[in-house]
């Protein structure tokens, strides 16, 4: 054998000691972090989320078979304006048929006409009208196929909505680290699996904002563990189902950027930052394939239909019985006039009530980020005001149905905030209760009020949680003051500190 075999000899056993050293290394390390688990915690928890979501599908499904067999439901002229048959205080609980008019086509037509999403041949017809990203679509025909009842094609979006109430679980356990975190995050679970406007909307009416929410939850639940890559890769994914869910990019970015410029130098940050922003782009360009390619222009339009153009006006617009509400036409019917309706009119429709709204919640949480104030409870504070704000100054306003996305957020910053303050346990059973009457309370009333009414509610809503939340801050800077007055006291006592 020669200098030169030997030599290669030589460097293929140090590669393979290297590889076999790397592997054991690896695989020493998934033991030790398997071990680290609390595995009777984690079956408990996996046990609870099984339970959540039973119990939610079990509510959903008698319901939606009570709407359909019972109530006849689909059996109307117009698509747009089904109503169950009952009302509460005058107002007819409406929702579109959305289901049986455009997802029931759009599915049979996917399987039977291999029908091309982002087509537009003809403005009134049924299959130019596909608004959504991609991922949408593969959550419709994901457990139906010719032959099967149409219950299978609204399964996935019953699931998702449903499954919300194990991620509201999960979420309300990392908000809260109190001993009774574990009661509370139950108590939230159920909450969300009976909360009304998802129940009717989503549960009844198969609506579509189930998967968009519970991606974009998931995504909340990685942000306030502070694993950003996963964070923004659903996030990502939850964007490519419904194009909501890239408002949240703004406020996630803002947060990240802030903590980790107070942990790593300021180039090391921002450079993590981009490729987390990247990662995001990524994701939607890839669940884009292949659609963005085959017709770009197509597929943009499509992406923003049936939007509103931004819009220079000074007057509110009045909506046909099958659109939106503005936030500016909330204010006229609630008898806002002259010079004011013009000035929010124009802010509505211009987006810059939006914009600045949007703006002014990102840069207080990358403020409060930064300066490590911001916890879990107030992430979520500040999320579900910047939900609601987003949407209700949208230039082309809001359904009632959509509601049921911002209801998560809601949910865990109202019992989040209100237990905070009864947080010793001896009043958790009240705070519990009251917040859960209030979330209930918030739910029916929506439900039951006209909808021209309805953008005007939610700013109301978005502006109580403001308040809780800035009674909490309050409150937390001012223990803060005492706990540093009592450790200066203690210092002064032993002599270490004169004043």
């Amino acid at each position: 054998m020669g200098p030169s075999e030997t030599e290669e000899s030589n460097d293929e056993s140090r590669v393979t000691k290297i590889l076999k050293s790397s592997h054991k290394n690896g695989l020493d390390t998934l033991i030790y972090r398997l071990k680290q688990k609390d595995w009777r915690e984690i079956g408990f928890d996996v046990a609870i989320i099984i339970l959540l979501i039973g119990f939610a599908m079990f509510i959903r499904l008698v319901l939606s078979y009570e709407a359909r067999v019972s109530w006849g439901y689909g059996s109307g002229p117009i698509y747009w304006d089904y109503n169950l048959p009952f009302n509460i205080n005058n107002v007819e609980i409406r929702g579109f048929a959305d289901f049986s008019f455009y997802y029931n086509s759009w599915i049979t037509a996917w399987y039977e006409n291999s029908w091309y999403l982002y087509e537009w041949s003809e403005p009134i017809n049924v299959y130019d009208f596909y608004s959504y990203p991609p991922v949408f679509m593969y959550f419709l025909i994901l457990t139906w196929r010719p032959g099967m009842s149409d219950l299978w094609m609204a399964f996935p979006m019953i699931f998702a909505d449903a499954a919300c109430a194990g991620v509201v679980y999960l979420i309300l356990k990392e908000t809260n680290k109190t001993k009774t975190s574990q009661v509370i995050a139950i108590i939230g679970g159920i909450l969300m699996a009976i909360a009304p406007i998802n129940v009717i909307y989503d549960g009844i009416y198969w609506l579509n904002p189930g998967p968009v929410t519970l991606l974009t939850i998931i995504a909340f639940y990685f942000a306030v563990k502070k694993k950003w890559w996963q964070a923004f890769l659903w996030l990502g994914i939850a964007t490519m189902t419904k194009q909501n869910a890239l408002f949240f990019t703004y406020p996630m970015f803002m947060v990240m950027v802030g903590q980790k410029i107070r942990e790593k130098r300021i180039v090391e940050a921002v450079l993590e930052s981009i490729m987390i922003a990247a990662l995001f782009v990524g994701v939607c360009l890839l669940l884009s394939v292949p659609y963005i390619f085959i017709d770009p222009y197509q597929y943009g339009r499509h992406m923003l239909f049936p939007g509103r153009p931004i819009e220079l006006r000074f007057e509110p617009i009045d909506p046909v019985s099958n659109d939106c509400v503005s936030f500016a036409r909330s204010l006229q019917e609630l008898g806002l006039g002259g010079f004011l309706l013009a000035f929010v009119s124009f802010g509505n429709y211009s987006m810059l009530w939006m914009i600045l709204s949007a703006s002014i919640c990102a840069v207080f949480m990358f403020w409060r980020s930064y300066s490590n104030r911001l916890d879990n409870l107030e992430f979520f504070e500040w999320i579900a005001i910047y939900t609601i704000f987003t949407h209700i100054f949208m230039p082309r306003g809001v359904y009632k149905f959509y509601t049921a996305y911002y209801v998560p957020m809601i949910l865990v910053a109202l019992l989040g905030s209100i237990t905070y303050y009864f947080s010793r346990k001896e009043f958790v059973a009240i705070s519990i209760t009251v917040a859960g009457v209030i979330f209930l309370g918030f739910n029916v009333w929506l439900i039951t009020m006209i909808r021209m009414a309805v953008p005007f509610y939610l700013f109301m809503v978005a502006l109580f949680i403001a308040l809780l939340g800035f009674l909490r801050a309050d409150g937390r800077y001012i223990q803060d003051r005492k706990l540093w007055k009592k450790r200066l006291d203690v210092l002064y006592e032993k002599g270490k500190m004169t004043i």
